[in-house]
């Protein structure tokens, strides 16, 4: 006869795993992690404690089973951080060799020349395009990957971080690790060649989010600068054709606080003005100004510390503004000064990483994870012209966690927890959901598309429609972990992870 005990664990135990898995539960790795190493002590120590005469000689063994397996995965296994955005573990064996780059000669002083701009590549200055909406021009290029296939152009190693490439000319500047040191490294667009490198040193590792920066520089060409923000908060302004540092501050000192958001600053920087804005450290100021041809510090605002997602600049209720997502808000900001317009209060304990998407005149689209809902927010204006700030419907779907949303008109596509999704702007409803593309990025292209960059590392081209999944094109570029988002710098498409990076050619119509 079956004992009952071990009949109803498995049962609720198996049932809370299947339960998790299916719905795609935010905390489903939890299940693997901890819900079956759980269930095996609770059903080792009934073993050892539910009959009678032995209890002691049965619970010394299991005690010196469980010390046992416990020190000999210490011994042979490594943990190499999170296998994806599920918080899944990646694990090796401890005498399996770890790819180490070498670190670059800092050429800041003697850049290479660059090639000349090639055919059909256009300036990407920054973050999510040159406004940091997601929003790219309508596609010049054949959209039949099968029939049209891209032509890789280049591929080459690089070192860790989630850094997006930015494209200036025939520059292509990104953020990479490589050991002690922390680089900005500007590639030949045509070739792959390095033309120069800027390194700092300084390293930030954590153990579920990985190694090395999170944040894509911005370009300033009217200054011939760039500006770039490490993963532990220093600000870079760089000369763009030589990576020469102009000037530098730690954005984390400068608010007035030490604290680093736990996964580490990823937040692009913003131009705007006369000033290049930065978002806060995890608590203290939101926003931080600072003059783009100097470096003084022009502003601190508000008080809600920053989160993941990056300050950008829209035009609601006819007042243009920097909207930025915040540790516990949401909030709208002056652009000379920083003065707080409107705040809407968003509170979580987990981060806050997608852009705010604008979806009318008066209303954004803001989307997180981990338990929080998205929201469609109004921003109006009153008779005196004080904004404020108020959420039209609430939903638990998308759940974007390190993606953002793409509207397009009525509808919005994102990731959620890793499968791809359609939601009604009118009601918040989820319609379909399908595609696993895991925890990877997204950027719209024109009127009708989006270029999906999968966890895995391949990249698909998906045609916004509300009734199914139409994927068009794929193209099999990246074979690992990739939390980096695409760059479309024209009809030149940049794709990165943190080992290597590759530059394809899309075929012109």
């Amino acid at each position: 006869m079956i004992p009952k005990f071990p009949v109803i664990l498995t049962l609720l135990c198996g049932g809370l795993f299947a339960w998790l898995w299916a719905t795609d539960h935010v905390f489903r790795a939890a299940s693997v992690m901890f819900l079956i190493p759980l269930w095996l002590l609770i059903l080792g120590l009934w073993w050892a404690l539910h009959k009678g005469g032995v209890r002691l000689k049965r619970l010394g063994l299991f005690v010196l089973g469980v010390a046992a397996i416990a020190g000999a995965f210490r011994m042979l296994v490594r943990y190499e951080g999170s296998a994806d955005g599920s918080a899944m573990p990646s694990l090796a064996w401890r005498w399996q060799k770890q790819a180490v780059l070498p670190s670059l000669k800092d050429t800041a002083a003697a850049a290479n020349a660059p090639s000349a701009t090639p055919a059909g590549v256009a300036d990407m200055p920054r973050f999510l395009g040159a406004k940091g909406d997601g929003i790219l021009p309508e596609p010049d290029w054949q959209t039949d990957w099968k029939a049209h296939p891209p032509r890789e152009v280049w591929r080459i190693k690089v070192g860790d971080g989630w850094a997006g490439f930015a494209v200036a000319g025939s520059r292509a500047i990104t953020q990479e690790q490589r050991g002690t040191e922390e680089y900005v490294t500007c590639y030949d667009i045509a070739t792959g060649k390095l033309l120069w490198s800027h390194a700092d040193v300084t390293r930030f590792d954590e153990a579920m989010g990985g190694i090395g920066p999170r944040s894509t520089p911005t370009v300033d060409a009217a200054e011939n600068a760039l500006y770039t923000l490490g993963a532990n908060g220093l600000l870079n302004c760089l000369e763009l054709g030589t990576g020469k540092v102009r000037w530098s501050h730690e954005v984390l000192k400068d608010s007035g606080t030490t604290k680093n958001p736990e996964w580490g600053k990823s937040a692009a920087p913003l131009i705007v003005g006369d000033h290049v804005i930065c978002s806060g450290g995890d608590n203290g100021p939101s926003l931080i100004a600072y003059r783009r041809k100097d470096g003084q510090l022009a502003w601190k605002a508000g008080e809600d510390g920053g989160s993941y997602s990056s300050p950008v600049l829209l035009t609601l209720a006819g007042r243009e503004q920097i909207v930025n997502l915040n540790s516990n808000s949401v909030t709208g900001h002056a652009p000379a000064s920083g003065e707080v317009l409107w705040n809407f209060a968003w509170p979580g304990m987990f981060p806050k990483v997608g852009q705010p998407v604008q979806v009318t005149p008066e209303r954004i689209f803001i989307t997180s994870s981990y338990g929080l809902k998205s929201h469609l927010l109004e921003i109006k204006a009153d008779g005196a012209g004080k904004l404020s700030a108020a959420s039209v419907w609430e939903s638990k779907a998308p759940r974007t966690k390190f993606s953002s949303a793409s509207v397009f008109g009525t509808h919005a596509y994102a990731l959620d927890e890793g499968t791809f999704c359609c939601v009604d702007l009118a009601t918040g409803e989820r319609g379909w959901r399908e595609g696993r593309y895991g925890f990877g990025q997204q950027v719209r292209v024109g009127d009708q598309w989006m270029i999906v960059q999968a966890e895995k590392g391949f990249a698909a081209l998906v045609k916004a429609n509300p009734e199914r999944l139409e994927e068009v094109s794929r193209l099999e570029a990246l074979n690992s972990k990739t939390w980096n988002p695409p760059t479309l710098a024209g009809r030149w498409l940049l794709l990165r992870n943190d080992r290597e990076a590759v530059c394809y050619e899309l075929p012109a119509k």
